[in-house]
């Protein structure tokens, strides 16, 4: 009896550990499918996507409230884009074209499952046990438009169907995700 009770607690333990592993539908090892947001046009954790109405993510940014609370909710123009900011996440549209809607969203703080401060190479790993392949590089001049400086960040991009993921890092840390 004992052995059969033995076997079957065997059984259970390797089925609990095999479901665990399962990555079924493109989701992380954390359990956020990249590539169903990406597809979207959306930050898993964000309701703004790409293309939604500019006043509609304004008003929406606006609803984040201080200790005192006041609204976060501040914008400002970045070349030819007008950037709009809650103070941890932006919503960009072309300053000349804002009947075409949010161009680029950028969250500070956790995105995709992947924490602030995580290691470049543990996204690059990650995304790759997805099938993505990228290599770590500078940003490119003009790229990180939403930035207040960008010198020294490297980031982490990944084409995902019409879309494109940056992971932005400082100093290999993880500091800000987007999408456009």
């Amino acid at each position: 009896m004992k052995k059969i009770l033995s076997l079957v607690l065997c059984m259970i333990f390797a089925l609990s550990l095999t479901a665990c592993g399962n990555k079924s539908g493109g989701g992380s090892e954390h359990g956020v499918d990249i590539e169903y947001y990406a597809r979207l046009g959306q930050i898993s954790d964000l309701r703004y996507k790409l293309g939604d109405s500019v006043e509609d993510a304004k008003a929406a940014l606006g609803e984040t409230l201080d200790d005192h609370g006041e609204s976060n909710y501040f914008d400002y123009e970045s070349g030819e884009y007008t950037i709009m900011t809650d103070g941890s996440v932006c919503c960009c549209y072309k300053t000349d074209d804002e009947s075409a809607g949010i161009t680029h969203i950028v969250k500070y703080g956790d995105a995709y499952g992947f924490t602030v401060g995580a290691v470049s190479t543990q996204v690059r790993d990650t995304m790759s046990d997805m099938g993505y392949e990228s290599q770590e590089r500078e940003a490119k001049s003009g790229e990180l438009f939403f930035l207040p400086a960008s010198a020294g960040i490297t980031v982490l991009e990944y084409q995902i169907k019409e879309n494109t993921v940056l992971f932005v890092f400082q100093e290999h840390a993880l500091s800000a995700t987007v999408i456009y």
